[in-house]
């Protein structure tokens, strides 16, 4: 029953998290690999850290994408089969 339901909030976490993490992933790569190129792409850095040019979300949008993280890795993580004592008491 437990895996069901961790396995349901996975899914529906992962559906929620994976725009805002791939946004912040893809400004943040991009950002390091022009600046090794010597350009200063500033608004990547505004992206990745949720300034969205009309919408600013940056008060928000870190604490929810840390937490996001933290939520899918520890859903993820029960989803791991236990494992079962080849000597029981």
């Amino acid at each position: 029953m437990l895996g069901t339901k961790t396995k349901k909030l996975h899914r529906r976490l992962t559906l929620v998290a994976v725009l805002p993490l791939f946004i912040t992933v893809i400004s943040g790569s991009l950002y390091s690999l022009f600046q090794y190129f010597g350009l200063d792409l500033f608004w990547l850095i505004k992206i990745h850290t949720g300034n969205f040019f009309f919408i600013n979300l940056q008060p928000l949008y870190t604490p929810v994408v840390g937490f996001l993280t933290i939520t899918a890795i520890i859903s993820g993580l029960l989803l791991f089969p236990r494992s079962k004592s080849k000597y029981p008491n």
